[in-house]
């Protein structure tokens, strides 16, 4: 009597090497060596990143100076990482000289940041929103040169999700984020 060869029936390959065979894998491509479910299926963390925006002015003045091109190169690297995101620069001013005046200087300042944003690193203005304050929303309140030169600024907070794939342990393991 001779031996019948075993025949298998079921295709148990794993082209992905994620340890799911093809025949229960819902997620064919997930990333090599990312943990996954029973379904092949990688998990991922959710980060929020977040990016601050902080310019000084001189008096009655809109420039701006040199040494705040650098935080502003940040936030368009930020803003081209992140195309979903969106900002809104705030722009403010000391309490010194008429309202009318310092809600007009205020905008220059934001609009300032803006086109910056827009014609340096082709932001699209879309995604950029500047507001003039003026002096009402005040960051210090006083009557001296420190007191006024904290208040010339611009502020812009900017947040965004970053999806981070959850990576399976392993002897070889790094702390290594893979986007």
């Amino acid at each position: 009597m001779t031996e019948q060869p075993t025949v298998q029936k079921y295709d148990l390959t794993d082209t992905e090497g994620d340890g799911i065979i093809l025949a229960r894998d819902e997620c064919p491509d997930t990333y090599s060596g990312a943990l996954v479910n029973n379904q092949g299926c990688g998990t991922q963390t959710v980060e929020t990143v977040r990016r601050k925006l902080e310019v000084n002015f001189d008096t009655n003045s809109y420039e701006v100076k040199a040494q705040y091109f650098p935080e502003i190169e940040q936030l368009a690297q930020f803003m081209q990482e992140f195309p979903q995101a969106i900002v809104t620069i705030e722009g403010h001013t000391s309490i010194r000289g008429k309202a009318s005046l310092n809600k007009r200087l205020s905008q220059n300042r934001a609009n300032a940041i803006k086109e910056i944003l827009t014609q340096k690193y082709g932001i699209d203005s879309a995604r950029i929103t500047a507001v003039g304050y003026g002096f009402d929303k005040l960051l210090l309140e006083g009557d001296d040169e420190y007191i006024h030169a904290r208040n010339r600024r611009i502020v812009a907070e900017i947040s965004s999700d970053k999806n981070l794939i959850d990576m399976k342990w392993t002897i070889y393991s790094v702390d290594n984020e893979v986007e």
